[in-house]
This record gives C-alpha cells, sequence and structure tokens, in this order.
C-alpha cells in the first residue's frame, strides 16, 4: 500500500514537472514567436527605407546624356550586317535594361561640321559583361535615284574599328518585353528589325521564362538572314519558341531551312500558323512592311493594345483610332497657333510640331521622326504638347518630342 502511494505521488509529481516544463517552453516559444516578428518587422521597415533612399536596379549604371564607350569587337552575322561590342571607357557599371529598348549613339562623320544622331536596338539578352550589343546593317543608296546610302550604318561599318570611341546615352525606349502577360507571344521582324525581338528571346531562354512563342523573320534571301544558327539554337532548346522564316527573294540553289517558305508574310499565314489570334503581338521592320501588316492585323480583330511594334527607318505607321468627328476637331483647332523663337504658325489640325516647322523654314534637328531617338526634342516655354501615341523616347522634363508631338493648344517652343 506504501509502495502504492509513493509511487502515485512520484506520479503527480512528474506530471505536474511535466506541466511546468510546458508552461515554460510555450513561454519561451512565445517569445521567440515575438523576437522573430519584431525581426520581420525591422526588416520590412529596411526594405521599404532601402526603397524610398538606395539606388533603384534602374538607376544603377545610369547617366544624363552621353558617355564614351569603346567598340570591345566586331562580328560579321551576315553581309553587310555587323554587331559591335561595346564597353564604357571608364570601366564603371553600365545600366541595365529590357530587352526590345535602343541606345542612342552621337557621333561626327568625316567632312560633317555637325554631330549626327541615331538610335540602335540592342541585340542581346541580359546585361552580360558589362558590355551592350547592336547589330547593324550598312545601308546602301536606293538603286536608281539621287540618294545617299545611310549615314549612321556606314558610318558604323566604314570608320568604327576595334578600338574606336564613340558617345552612347543610356538605353531607352517603350517596345519591350511585357512580363506580366503570359498570353503566347507572337514575333514579327522584317529583316534588321530581328534585333529586339532577338534581345527578347534570349531574356526568355535566359529566364526560363514559360511562355509560347512564335517567330516570324522575313528576310530577301540567306544573304540577310541574320542570327540564322543562334535562333536555330534557342529553338532546339525551348519546347514553346516556334521559328517560321520567310524568303520573299531566296537563290536558285540555295538550300532554305527547315519550318520555312518562299514570298512575303502575310497576316493570313501568322493566323494559319499560330491557330488563333489571342495572344501579344511584337512587330518590328520597315515601314513598308509595318503598313502592309498592321492595318490588316487590326481588321482581323486584333486590339491595337495587344500590338506592340517599333519600325525602323525615316519613318512610321500610326495605329488605328476609335472613330470620330474629324471635321469638328479640324475646326476647334483651327485656330491653336505654334510659336517658335522668331515665327509663329497656324496649326493645320493634323501635321506634327516638326512637320509645321518645316514647312514654314523653321529649322530643327531630326533623325529617326518616330519618338524613338530624341534628336527633334526642344524646350516647351508655355502651353503643352501632347502625343497620337506613347512616344519610345522620354524627353527632359519640361521638353517634347518635334516629330511626333502635336500642340494641345497655343505652344511657345524654344527653337
Amino acid at each position: 500500500m506504501e509502495i502504492v502511494y509513493v509511487t502515485g505521488l512520484v506520479l503527480m509529481g512528474l506530471a505536474l514537472l511535466d506541466a511546468v516544463a510546458g508552461i515554460f517552453v510555450s513561454i519561451r516559444q512565445s517569445f521567440a514567436r515575438s523576437k522573430f516578428q519584431q525581426r520581420q518587422v525591422e526588416q520590412l521597415r529596411s526594405m521599404v527605407d532601402q526603397g524610398q533612399r538606395g539606388p533603384s536596379e534602374e538607376s544603377v549604371g545610369s547617366w544624363k546624356g552621353f558617355r564614351r564607350f569603346n567598340v570591345v569587337n566586331k562580328v560579321l552575322e551576315a553581309e553587310d550586317i555587323c554587331s559591335f561590342y561595346l564597353g564604357p571607357v571608364d570601366g564603371e557599371p553600365i545600366r541595365s535594361f529590357e530587352p526590345g529598348q535602343h541606345i542612342g549613339f552621337r557621333f561626327t562623320v568625316p567632312g560633317d561640321s555637325k554631330p549626327t544622331i541615331r538610335s540602335y536596338s540592342l541585340s542581346s539578352g541580359v546585361l552580360e559583361d558589362n558590355l551592350y550589343r547592336v547589330t547593324i546593317k550598312k545601308v546602301p543608296a536606293p538603286p536608281e535615284t539621287d540618294f545617299p546610302p545611310g549615314k549612321g550604318s556606314s558610318y558604323f561599318h566604314e570608320e568604327l574599328e576595334i578600338g574606336s570611341v564613340i558617345e552612347v546615352s543610356a538605353p531607352n525606349g517603350k517596345f519591350y518585353l511585357d512580363r506580366e502577360d503570359d498570353r503566347p507571344a507572337v514575333l514579327i521582324a522584317g529583316g534588321i528589325g530581328i534585333t529586339p525581338l532577338l534581345s527578347m528571346l534570349e531574356t526568355i531562354c535566359k529566364e526560363g521564362i514559360q511562355r509560347t512563342c512564335y517567330l516570324f523573320h522575313a528576310v530577301r534571301s540567306h544573304r540577310d538572314h541574320a542570327f540564322a544558327e543562334r535562333l536555330n539554337e534557342l529553338m532546339q532548346v525551348r519546347d514553346h519558341l516556334h521559328l517560321h522564316t520567310y524568303f520573299s527573294h531566296p537563290e536558285d540553289g540555295h538550300e532554305l531551312p527547315e519550318d520555312s517558305r518562299t514570298g512575303f508574310l502575310s497576316v493570313d499565314a501568322i493566323q494559319e500558323t499560330v491557330g488563333h489570334l489571342e495572344a501579344q503581338f511584337y512587330i518590328c521592320g520597315p515601314p513598308p512592311m509595318m503598313q502592309a501588316l498592321v492595318p490588316p492585323m487590326e481588321e482581323a480583330g486584333i486590339p491595337s493594345r495587344d500590338i506592340k511594334m517599333e519600325a525602323f527607318g525615316p519613318a512610321s505607321i500610326k495605329k488605328k483610332k476609335p472613330s470620330e468627328d474629324s471635321g469638328a476637331a479640324k475646326e476647334s483647332d483651327s485656330a491653336t497657333l505654334i510659336r517658335f523663337s522668331k515665327t509663329k504658325v497656324k496649326w493645320d489640325g493634323e501635321s506634327s510640331i516638326l512637320e509645321m516647322a518645316e514647312e514654314n523654314g523653321v529649322e530643327i534637328d531630326s533623325s529617326c521622326r518616330s519618338g524613338t531617338c530624341g534628336t527633334c526634342q526642344v524646350r516647351v516655354l508655355s502651353g503643352k504638347v501632347k502625343y497620337e501615341d506613347e512616344p519610345g523616347f522620354d524627353p527632359d522634363e519640361g521638353s517634347c518630342l518635334t516629330c511626333v508631338g502635336i500642340p494641345d493648344g497655343d505652344v511657345e517652343l524654344d527653337v
């Protein structure tokens, strides 16, 4: 009996000790949770402070105006198509970029008194080795005309060698890959227009983005089929990438690659291949190609917001706008005045500010005439300037791009 009593006391003591230990552990866990939550709050506060005060990813390596770069390497990609690898002279970090953006160049062609400004798309994917890569086609003089060959492209091909120095502006442009949209991406390139789209494809593969992509590349022949091998490599390592090449003028005796066709690319051919038009479309090419494809795409029911485009050359194409009473608009705009430094003109209701300046003998430097290079930027002294489509180049605060800008009421410009 006595043994049972003692045993009971021992068991009760053990239970009591266990309860006390449990309470102690619970208190200790609660204290630990409290400390952990406190650390989380401190980390969140630190992250917020860094977001407010610290440098953003975009600002790291960024710069205003132009910066000196060396030509580190030159690689011939196809006939008269060359890639230029560029590194900063000062060796400091350079700004990252969105796939599809471009950089600007300022240089003086031998014999010219004024510098020339040109913009070229970055053709590489994510930033590597602190280098930019642009790929440029040498533009010959149009046959049976008095027009000269491409000024910018000729300078790059004929004047720049490894070790040459050229001034470069930071990456810019609103034509770039939308990483948030997971719908199929249809990439349409005309000739050298492949460069920004290749940047997108390289990024998709590098970052492991699982998004179905269709690339349609329209070229004349194998002679100007740049990056053919690289594109095939990307298609082989990613099942969700599909390449379709169109040769408008294939040469006899040259074997065409797999999944290629002859003739001109059309919206019907795109729809036949993709199977549907519920996708995001990225298109870059010469103005005639843009004119041949963009309006039929809109007529096929593709919303303008789903067509991302960039034309190269001295012209662009305007997207379809909702119908409006153009007569009423012109009547209300008929009294709008554009004041330049020494000239005052009446806006015609539809021309860009640059076109109005040229028609009235006012000189404004220009290059792309599509809102991508910034050459035509001028300061707005009073009034407002608006754009039918958001330009690819971000003008300085208080300035506007005259090549795509139109007056929003009376405006005075520092020209």
